[in-house]
């Protein structure tokens, strides 16, 4: 998939650049790999300044900065607390420092962030800077003569264009081509079960769902070399070999009728068509909060649903959840210390987690054993009630009855038939004189 670069009307060529492509913190890593190959390790300046819109996505990309060649050398600061970063940066300045525009401002106000060096500017995912813009505008203006900028959006927005227009006049625009639509087998479309991730950790959730799913083939589908190394190494911690026929990791190709695939991140759209027309029994999607949009557009006309555990996962999840819940309380109403003298002496041979974990098992035998008693209990209760049911119902029965009464019968009646071959006179009975 290549990338078209078109100019704005009248441009010369500059050093501004706005990409827009579907929001990725890898790719963004990538198109300022050449800011990170002239950014100097001896040098010990802030020389480079990358603005996202939330603190975690400051430590996302920070993360994705490291990882590259030539970031490896870099000491990178991704701002989550101005106080904390202010600390941090008069005891070592960074190379490369990442945060949101407000953070970033805060940190010039207090004279903690020098931007004498800085040679490059990095607007990451600026179409979710709607609240943000009066911090950039002061960062903006601290910016020296001659710094590179760089923006990143998933598209050209109203507010993009404002930025590209105050900030960036001119820029060049590197536009990810529209992939085509996907050409899917006539019938029912596809059902893509979306898993939401972090940033932080989208591969956390791999092993929850081949433990859950147990699938007898999976295809992990990945996006790039860096991930399918990520994913290998994930995989060989959760004792798949490399060469499992239960789990194959691929870039493109999916066995026909596999029983699960996996997207690890958004998938290009050929290998989003291989997929779905291998016709597999399930499909899940590990995509961040903000690759939503973008995969339902790249795998319309496929349904996307949200991924629902199983029962038996959602309440074993609830049930430990609520032990937590019952934990934090007692922790929260003070610390029980004639508890904490009894148990202190077992601290010379075990860890206070593992004491907890014992304590915590006691307690859910104690707590089934009181429910065991419980339902007995129950079941005693309704035996009487049922008991004292079937009294009433016998006494009901007992109660007599006024019987009708009878004429009393002529003496020498006799109603009882004749025998056969008796005459009609014979039949008659005769009344007593």
């Amino acid at each position: 998939m290549t990338e078209t670069e078109r100019e704005t009307a009248g441009a010369v060529r500059s050093a501004s650049v706005a990409h827009f492509f579907p929001p990725d913190w890898t790719q963004v890593a990538q198109r300022v790999s050449g800011a990170l190959e002239r950014t100097s390790p001896t040098l010990d300046a802030t020389q480079m300044l990358v603005t996202v819109p939330d603190g975690s996505a400051a430590l996302a990309l920070g993360r994705e900065l490291r990882s590259l060649g030539a970031g490896t050398r870099l000491r990178v600061l991704p701002v989550m607390n101005a106080a904390r970063a202010a600390r941090l940066l008069k005891t070592a300045p960074a190379h490369i420092v990442v945060g949101t525009p407000a953070a970033l401002a805060g940190l010039l106000a207090a004279s903690a962030l020098r931007m004498g060096a800085v040679h490059t500017l990095l607007l990451a995912s600026a179409d979710e800077y709607g609240s943000q813009l009066e911090p950039l505008g002061a960062l903006m203006a601290e910016l020296p003569r001659g710094c590179a900028r760089i923006l990143t959006a998933g598209e050209a927005t109203p507010l993009v264009e404002d930025l590209l227009e105050r900030y960036l006049h001119r820029a060049r625009r590197v536009i990810a081509p529209v992939p085509a639509p996907l050409t899917l087998a006539v019938g029912t479309p596809p059902t893509i079960c979306v898993r939401t991730v972090s940033a932080l950790s989208p591969l956390a959730p791999l092993g929850e769902l081949l433990d859950e799913l147990d699938p007898p083939s999976a295809a992990v589908v990945v996006p790039d070399a860096r991930t399918e190394g990520r994913i290998r190494t994930t995989l060989e911690a959760l004792g798949y070999s490399p060469d499992s026929p239960l789990v194959q990791v691929t870039r493109s190709e999916v066995a026909l009728h596999t029983q699960l695939v996996l997207f690890a991140g958004l998938p290009e759209p050929a290998a989003l068509s291989a997929a779905l027309n291998a016709h597999p029994a399930r499909i899940v999607a590990l995509i961040t909060t903000r690759q939503h949009r973008a995969l339902k557009e790249l795998a319309a006309p496929a349904v996307l649903v949200p991924y629902e555990q199983s029962r038996g996962a959602r309440a074993a999840r609830e049930r430990d959840a609520t032990l937590r819940g019952v934990l934090r309380a007692a922790l929260a109403d003070g610390l029980p210390s004639r508890e904490i003298v009894a148990l202190e002496p077992l601290l010379a041979d075990f860890d206070g987690l593992e004491i907890a974990g014992a304590a915590l098992r006691l307690y859910e035998k104690a707590a089934a054993e009181a429910t065991a008693a419980k339902l007995a209990g129950r079941e005693e209760v309704r035996a009487e009630i049922r008991a004292a049911k079937a009294d009433r119902e016998a006494a009901d029965a007992r109660i007599q009855r006024p019987r009708r009464l009878e004429r009393p019968k002529p003496a020498g009646f006799d109603r009882s038939r004749p025998p056969r071959g008796t005459s009609d006179k014979e039949r008659t009975p005769r009344r007593p004189k």
